[in-house]
């Protein structure tokens, strides 16, 4: 025999299900706080738990409380906690259980319950550390986003002033390719008047060379030029920049001294071979190298080495550029690539890139596990695994994001590797370049299968309490019709009992009032099943004013109320259903002096435009409060009364005219200063000419086509129409 107080109970369906809600509602919350909070509030409705903390490395949600006894622990104070704790320092009893928020490179914190009974807690056990895994991932993510976010603004300001550098150098090139041209253009005068004047040409020979050393000293690219020895000649201003030797310091020495090992053995090799044999190795060529800079650093340049003859001598002259920002950018651009791939390779979701033509170039592994293609798949594969019934769909509308450019937004469902289906909604934004033209799409596609499971049983909820309301609507006419037959019945009787009389006015009134919700039930699951239709035709608003507030006489006058209406003098025509607009203003004008106190003013004004009509209904009630108002259209929706305001109904008055105006083509809304301030309801009807339509349709489903077979119904009009002596067969 199993002992009652220490056998487990197996845990509740219910509250198995509000973890898993849990759980969704933990993916949309933002903050690591919020999502603590929410999870504190939904754990303290699990068995056995009697009070719940999370510990994020010393900061305490909620609050660290004093009398738990929690303190600061010597891990958090002294380094950040190893990833393989087990249990927080700050709870230094045994009665709270540690569950630690840890993946699989990091420990965020712990979630600490106080059991009040094991017996009771221990069937959730597994359900919590799981939640509690759930929510160490999401902060895991929400780390890993901002981090890559960080990464990317950083990339982007790189960029960005690599970018204005370069525009920079490149101004300076073009002002030295203008100096350059003018200084060929000085040349060649200086040579056209070599053949006039020989003083002349000595003095423009002179004038050249001084324009062309200018050019050399202020070139942005170091120039260095040596003898077929290696000796350096020539060690311009830039060069010295460069390499932080001045031009006394090199001249005359060998070309070696700025070169690293091993190019330096090398470069006395490629001179050799070169002078011998003619082969350009490196004559003429742009390429990558080091260089030594004076105080011993190495940094990446681009050197190009040309060959001149100068009296009769070989002589070379390489001109060296810096790259080390390049070649920063080129490695920290390989860094981010290698960081995306191993995000895309991590995270749960499918990740995607495509070019500017839409042509996806890239899926990460996780769209490879799910589908069981393999790597090597081609497009035609990829297309494949969507649902024949999405693809063209999703074909539609992603021609049309990459035609407009517009971000791209679908959902489609994707075949697994066990041959099922599972809903996915998949993102796609295109990234842009500089000037605005699009480069390249990134899309994430995200797995919704159980939220559109979700979605769908509501409905289906839905849809049934729909037809739940009209069975019980119909079913509620049957037994009406014969009660207030028999009512009139006992009129006809001259009864003399002041009870009987009392108790049949009693009946009387209290089933036209039961008759009055049943129709308005009858209405609401008409609309909402969308069985209802309107017979059009161009009525007067006098008309419908008129006998409005000949239908609402009776509660008014019994309230004591004042009713002031104002309505244009000129005719104005509405195009609508009759029936249905009286009953607009009637409910308002009810809902008016319900809430009304006894004696109270309420004013109906109606003001037409060129396009509409507006009509107002406006009382100094007991108004509606903040929190109430955005939902005194809904369904089932009451405003708190007092006992002796009271005047019954079932809430669904408003959704009644909300629904009938919109049928015509109109809106409706609702203001309330608040409480005790009064209320207004303001309508909106397009004029005749404004609305479709002009044909009649007969609603099938209104109460002149209802039939009641119920027996009860017949012999109570027999009774009724014998007792008028009328004989009835």
């Amino acid at each position: 025999m199993t002992n009652p107080e220490t056998a487990t109970c197996p845990p509740q369906p219910e509250i198995l299900g509000k973890l898993l809600i849990v759980q969704q509602t933990l993916g949309v919350l933002s903050a690591k706080e919020e999502q603590a909070a929410f999870l504190c509030r939904a754990l303290h409705d699990i068995p056995g738990i009697e009070d719940v903390h999370f510990c994020f490395c010393g900061s305490f949600v909620p609050k660290q409380p004093e009398a738990a006894g929690f303190c600061a622990c010597d891990h958090c104070k002294s380094t950040i906690p190893s990833v393989g704790l087990t249990r927080c320092g700050a709870v230094p009893d045994t009665a709270h259980e540690c569950i630690p928020l840890r993946t699989a490179t990091k420990l965020y914190g712990f979630l600490i319950l106080g059991i009040g009974n094991v017996r009771r807690f221990v069937p959730y056990a597994p359900y919590i550390v799981n939640t509690a895994n759930f929510l160490a991932t999401l902060l895991e993510k929400r780390e890993t986003k901002e981090r890559l976010e960080q990464v990317l603004n950083d990339l982007e300001s790189q960029v960005a002033a690599r970018t204005a550098d370069l525009v920079e150098k490149n101004a300076r090139l073009e002002a030295e390719i203008a100096r350059r041209k003018s200084a060929e253009t000085a040349l060649h005068e200086a040579y056209e008047q070599l053949e006039q004047r020989v003083e002349e040409r000595t003095a423009a020979l002179k004038f050249s060379e001084e324009r062309l050393q200018s050019i050399i000293t202020t070139a942005v690219d170091g120039i260095i030029t040596t003898d077929r020895a290696g000796c350096i000649e020539l060690f311009n201003a830039a060069a010295e920049r460069l390499f932080g030797y001045a031009a006394a310091e090199v001249i005359g020495k060998n070309i070696q001294m700025l070169m690293p090992s091993p190019d330096r053995e090398r470069h006395d090799d490629f001179i050799e071979r070169y002078l011998a044999t003619g082969e350009k190795t490196i004559i003429c060529l742009r390429r990558d190298v080091e260089v030594l800079h004076k105080n011993g650093s190495v940094f990446p340049a681009e050197l190009t080495v040309s060959e001149m003859q100068i009296g009769g001598q070989r002589k070379f002259t390489g001109i060296i550029r810096d790259i080390t920002e390049r070649k920063w950018a080129e490695t920290a651009l390989r860094q981010s690539e290698a960081r995306f791939r191993a995000m895309a390779e991590t995270v749960p979701d499918i990740l995607f890139t495509s070019d500017s033509e839409g042509f996806v170039d890239y899926i990460s592994p996780r769209f490879y596990e799910y589908t069981g293609l393999p790597p090597n798949s081609n497009s035609a594969d990829w297309v494949a695994t969507i649902h024949p019934d999405d693809q063209e769909r999703t074909r539609m509308h992603w021609q049309h994001a990459v035609k407009t450019g517009e971000p791209f937004q679908t959902r489609y469902r994707l075949r697994s590797t066990e041959g099922s289906y599972q809903w996915f909604q998949v993102r796609a934004r295109p990234i842009r370049d500089a000037n605005s033209h699009v480069t390249k799409w990134f899309g994430t596609c995200s797995d919704i299968d159980e939220l559109v499971r979700v979605q769908d049983a509501l409905e289906e909820a839905d849809r049934r309490k729909n037809e739940f309301l009209a069975m019980l609507s119909h079913e509620l006419r049957n037994p009406l019709a014969p009660i207030r037959n028999a009512v009139q019945v006992m009129g006809l009787l001259n009864l003399t009992d002041p009870r009987l009389l009392w108790v049949k006015d009693m009946i009387d009134r209290q089933v036209k009032h039961l008759v009055h919700l049943v129709d308005d039930l009858l209405d609401v699951s008409r609309i909402t099943r969308g069985k209802i239709t309107l017979k059009y035709e161009s009525v007067k608003l006098s008309q419908l004013i008129e006998r409005a507030v000949e239908a609402t006489e009776a509660i008014i006058e019994a309230q004591q109320h004042r009713l002031s209406v104002s309505c244009p003098e000129q005719p104005v025509l509405l195009r609508g259903d009759a029936v249905r607009l009286v009953q607009v203003f009637t409910n308002l004008l009810n809902n008016a002096a319900k809430y009304t106190p006894h004696g109270g003013h309420i004013q109906l004004t109606a003001v037409p435009n060129s396009q509409e009509l507006v009509v107002s209904v406006r009382d100094n009630g007991i108004g509606i409060s903040p929190e109430l108002l955005p939902h005194v259209f809904d369904l089932f929706t009451q405003a708190e009364r007092s006992l002796d305001r009271s005047q019954g109904g079932l809430g669904i008055g408003l959704t009644l005219v909300r629904k009938l105006v919109e049928m015509h083509g109109g809106s409706i809304e609702a203001l309330s200063a608040g409480p005790g301030q009064g209320s207004e309801f303001v309508v909106r009807l397009p004029l005749t000419g404004q609305l479709p339509g002009g044909k009649t349709i007969r609603d099938n489903t209104g109460p002149g086509t209802e039939q009641d077979d119920s027996r009860s119904l017949s012999n109570a009009l027999d009774k009724k129409l014998q007792r008028s002596g009328v004989k009835v067969r």
